[in-house]
């Protein structure tokens, strides 16, 4: 058999125990009490990111992309991510696309989808405490850029990291545009905001406003008064006490610097006018306060759109585009950034990393 064969195999042995852990009956109510235990969400945005979320049913199209989107390897290792839940289930795939034997370390934080998962195929990888690679190994690791720092000083040498660290979403939308497509894109921006309670690397935390100052306001009412409304129907979970001292701080920082708006639970920020030069600090560091888990967002206006975009760049894992107008352009400007509407930023195909900066072929560890 092929090495493309044999991935997709993989792949389908994994789709298949996804659909057995999800089946009616009592694995998928031992998984959903889980979930309701492990990821802090409310029982209903659990429903709508397994009904919405997560990759059941991807084309042969997207596998085969997913599959062509790695580098073979003798032996995968992968550190799961503990925020967006299914987030376990593409983390897999790849693994599993590059190689034949894989080792995951669950994160601790939430590790229920991995373990149902390897439930109901216990041979298709192994669950470790700890990651143990080789010479020669890819390890997949997801997590804060400062996590990943220290995971580069312990891997022996001549490993493959393939390091998926902090970054976030940023929202696009042209103010000039008709009312009724600016209400639309508003409602959409704030379903890409709830999903997962903004704890995701796609979560948009920035909306760039390009155009007319006059519909900022009215934009900004807009939006705040959509992830109000969406609240009703996915009320907002468990704030550590961590992330509730981040959210008094940027509301903080935000009414400071700008007009504040409430938007249910969470808040919608309006800064002044800025210039891309404003984004970044004198060492390239982002000057800008990130708005934090919780369904925070802050506008940003904007005269021109793609300085803004070059500045925010090595952050950015996903742009949502509420303009057709804009969107071929921001393809052009931002390859291989994904770019999708917005509605979609937490839906992406299922054709390989989410996270697509870095290089495809990984990081070899040299001492």
């Amino acid at each position: 058999m092929s090495g493309t064969l044999a991935a997709l195999e993989r792949i389908e042995r994994l789709l298949a125990a996804l659909e057995r852990a999800l089946a009616p009956g009592v694995a998928r109510t031992a998984l959903g009490a889980r979930l309701l235990e492990t990821t802090g969400l409310s029982w209903q945005s659990i429903e709508w990111a397994l009904a919405r979320c997560l990759e059941r049913a991807p084309t042969h199209t997207e596998r085969m992309a997913l599959i062509g989107s790695v580098a073979r390897a003798p032996r995968a290792h992968v550190i799961l991510p503990g925020n967006v839940f299914v987030a376990a289930h593409r983390a897999l795939a790849l693994a599993l696309a590059a190689a034949p034997r894989v080792c995951v370390k669950p994160s601790r934080r939430d590790p229920a989808l991995a373990l149902a998962l390897h439930e109901q195929d216990p041979e298709l990888f192994q669950v470790v405490e700890r990651i143990a690679p080789r010479a020669g190994d890819h390890v997949y690791a997801y997590g804060s850029d400062l996590t990943l720092g220290e995971l580069r000083r312990e891997l022996p040498s001549h490993t493959v990291l393939h390091a998926h660290g902090s970054g976030f979403g940023v929202a696009v939308v042209d103010l000039d545009a008709a009312d009724a497509e600016l209400a639309r894109a508003a409602r959409a921006i704030a379903e890409d905001t709830a999903c997962f309670d903004q704890r995701g690397c796609l979560s948009p935390r920035f909306v760039l406003a390009l155009g007319a100052r006059v519909a900022r306001g009215t934009f900004a009412r807009q939006l705040a008064a959509a992830l109000a409304e969406l609240e009703v129907a996915l009320p907002l979970g468990r704030l550590d006490a961590s992330e509730q001292a981040e959210a008094t701080w940027f509301r903080q920082c935000a009414a400071y610097a700008g007009t504040l708006l409430s938007a249910g639970s969470g808040a919608v920020s309006v800064r002044a006018p800025l210039e891309a030069a404003a984004l970044l600090a004198d060492d390239g560091a982002l000057a800008l306060e990130v708005p934090p888990a919780g369904r925070h967002l802050e506008i940003l206006p904007i005269a021109r759109l793609e300085p803004a975009l070059r500045a925010l760049r090595p952050w950015l894992t996903s742009v949502g585009c509420a303009s057709p107008r804009l969107e071929e352009q921001l393809l052009s400007w931002l390859d291989p950034v994904r770019v999708t509407r917005v509605g979609q930023m937490q839906r992406p195909p299922f054709d390989g990393p989410v996270d697509r900066r870095g290089d495809p072929l990984g990081e070899i560890i040299r001492r």
